[in-house]
């Protein structure tokens, strides 16, 4: 097995960071926590290391070399040490060894054990995880991933930045005082800043589950809610956030202890603190991202591990991701959030490949459309609005029909309606019964209808939901919460009469 230079920088920089001082075509050099330096040689044909004495152990695939070769004019400034006569040179064939090597020469202030243990990913297993994520994109779309800036990536994606921008607009955290801590206004900022459905800017927060779609104790921010009511906890947490993007925050035991208020609900912390500073740290759902770590040859977890450790684990593993990304692509530059977007299409590709939601793009022409029984269950409802609305433009037929808009392109439809999928689980917005989708086995009462909530108002954010088609027969036109109140008297539970 060989090791290229490139990967091994890239495991140089997940355990080390950045390089003590700019790179040269030659040389690039980091330090240990404590100060020990070691530079790596960017020319020689195998991935060799210079490094202080002493000596390492026996390492597998470690191999200390006679010739240090050590008079390169390259390794000056911090990495001068290295130029001293005692330095020692090794050759290292692979991944693990690299890893076994700064095990001994860092030992553990290389990084906090948690941080490590989530940071490592072999570059051979990225390697054969970014090939079957390749499969996976020209099989459904007719084109390989090239870039974050278009394809199908891109408009899955690329919204993330802009969600962020528009909740710190929404957040207003540079209007906080100390003097308002306890008055329920940050709360009220923070909540603003999450529960976003914007119909102007078309953007809805799906980092986040919010809506109130299953029941209010299955809120990810409920705990912020209550607290609304809650004087002393509601104190308690707008101290802690007005120093998280105020104050000088002990990141991490703010992390944790905003965990224990919040009953652990990983996804709004890791949203909070993505709102804090997207260049360190980004939004998580769990069981997506454990599945792509796994497909990427990481056995790193996060499900039911909301932690200060584990969270910081898991954005030192982006961080590794973004090198690798960068030399498996040829791309220059990947920033944390596009690891993260990389991770998590490749999770869910995997996800609809193993629910059958995927198939091969017809005539692989257009490399955005996914045909597999979601997707053409996406296009058939944006199919049925567009007619819909274009048959219900207030004309005269045996009666005037109600006039329905549709204030939103194409395009934009087929996104929200993706959107909305994700956001209640592939399920029903009114029954939770699970979908079905478009194939030959489908039960047709089963499969996902667009609906507007507000049965006399118009097809825009804000006004739509996903339920079964027979419950959009049944259901009809309706109000929605008079249509709720009767399928809980179907149900036989008291809807409040």
């Amino acid at each position: 097995m060989t090791l290229t230079i490139r990967d091994a920088e890239g495991i140089l920089r997940s355990r080390l960071g950045e390089p003590v001082k700019t790179s040269t075509n030659y040389v690039t050099g980091f330090a240990t926590r404590t100060g020990r330096v070691l530079a790596i040689d960017r020319v020689a044909s195998e991935t060799r290391i210079w490094f202080q004495p002493p000596a390492p152990p026996s390492l597998g695939g470690v191999r200390l070399l006679e010739k240090v070769s050590n008079a390169n004019s390259n390794i000056n400034g911090p990495l001068q040490p290295l130029r001293d006569p005692t330095t020692l040179r090794v050759e290292v064939d692979s991944g693990g060894a690299l890893n076994r090597f700064l095990d001994w020469y860092a030992g553990a202030e290389s990084a906090p054990k948690a941080v490590t243990s989530g940071a490592r990913i072999d570059p051979s297993a990225f390697r054969a995880g970014f090939a079957r994520f390749q499969e996976l994109i020209i099989a459904n779309s007719g084109r390989p991933f090239s870039s974050f800036s278009d394809g199908l990536i891109h408009d899955w994606e690329s919204y993330k930045p802009r969600l962020r921008d528009h909740a710190l607009v929404l957040l207003r955290a540079g209007d906080w005082s100390e003097a308002g801590i306890g008055s329920g206004a940050i709360l009220n900022c923070v909540v603003e800043a999450i529960e976003i459905q914007d119909s102007r800017t078309n953007l809805t927060n799906n980092l986040v589950f919010w809506q109130n779609r299953f029941g209010h104790a299955n809120r990810d921010h409920r705990a912020l809610l209550e607290a609304t009511s809650n004087p002393k906890l509601r104190r308690e947490f707008e101290a802690l956030l007005f120093s998280l993007f105020r104050g000088d925050a002990d990141e991490g035991g703010t992390f944790d202890r905003l965990s224990e208020l919040s009953d652990g609900k990983y996804p709004l912390l890791a949203y909070l603190y993505f709102l804090k500073d997207m260049d360190r740290f980004m939004p998580i759902q769990p069981t997506g991202f454990d599945r792509g770590f796994r497909a990427l040859g990481s056995d790193f977890s996060t499900l039911r591990r909301c932690s200060w450790d584990n969270y910081a684990s898991y954005n030192e593993t982006l961080d590794a991701l973004r090198l690798l990304i960068e030399a498996a692509a040829g791309l220059k530059n990947v920033r944390l959030v596009d690891a993260h977007s990389f991770c998590w299409l490749f999770s869910t590709l995997l996800k609809l490949e193993a629910e059958g939601a995927l198939a091969h793009a017809e005539g692989q022409r257009d490399h955005v459309r996914y045909l597999g029984g979601r997707e053409k269950s996406i296009i058939a409802m944006r199919l049925a609005v567009e007619n819909a609305v274009k048959n219900a433009n207030g004309q005269i037929v045996e009666r005037v029909l109600k006039n329905k808009e549709l204030r939103m392109t194409s395009a934009e439809l087929e996104k929200l309606i993706a959107s909305l999928l994700d956001l209640q689980d592939n399920r029903c917005a009114l029954t939770g019964i699970a979908f079905q989708f478009h194939g030959p086995a489908a039960d047709k009462n089963l499969l996902p209808s667009l609906d507007r909530i507000d049965s006399a108002g118009h097809y825009e954010v804000g006004n739509l939901q996903i339920v079964c088609q027979f419950i959009n027969f049944w259901k009809s036109d309706r109000d929605n919460a008079e249509f709720q109140r009767l399928l809980m008297l179907v149900r036989g539970l008291d809807a409040g009469l």
